[in-house]
């Protein structure tokens, strides 16, 4: 905001993330324990589970790289932020596109590795000053195959 520019936070929702861990993937040099009945998953209530997921989502922050200069993970929850000079429109569009195909390559390497963003629970927040936020001209993202409509608040956990 001191720099005069607006924010744009996208804020993932990830489906049953936790239990569509890929055992396969986390296996370190092909080592097992005793077997057990599951095949997928990792436990929600533990202190293992976050770091688990992290490392099975690790990938992420290579695709984010190549496509948006800031995100921010714990656990199931991904943000995405881009910020521009909102007096330009050309800065606008490409902040959104550069979000839009971000998310779509984000959703592709999902769903190779089990998982997947739901579309419908998926936020953003347009962030700035009054003064600067006047000067955006949008207020939807397509996310997927929605529209989603850009938010005047959000709880982060």
């Amino acid at each position: 905001m001191n720099r005069q520019h607006v924010t744009l936070l996208v804020m993932l929702d990830l489906s049953s993330a936790f239990d569509t861990v890929d055992h396969d993937i986390l296996l370190l040099n092909g080592g097992r324990s005793r077997l057990f009945d599951v095949s997928c998953g990792v436990p929600q209530v533990s202190c293992l589970g976050p770091l688990l997921f992290v490392l099975y989502v690790s990938k992420l922050f290579s695709i984010v790289e190549k496509h948006l200069p800031d995100a921010h993970a714990f656990a199931d929850d991904s943000q995405l932020y881009v910020s521009f000079k909102p007096d330009s429109t050309c800065d606008q569009l490409a902040a959104v596109a550069a979000l839009e195909h971000c998310i779509d390559v984000i959703k592709d390497w999902m769903l190779s590795d089990k998982l997947k963003v739901n579309d419908g629970k998926t936020e953003f927040l347009i962030i700035g000053t009054r003064q600067q936020l006047a000067k955006v001209n949008f207020n939807s993202l397509r996310i997927g195959d929605n529209s989603i409509n850009s938010i005047d608040k959000a709880k982060n956990l």
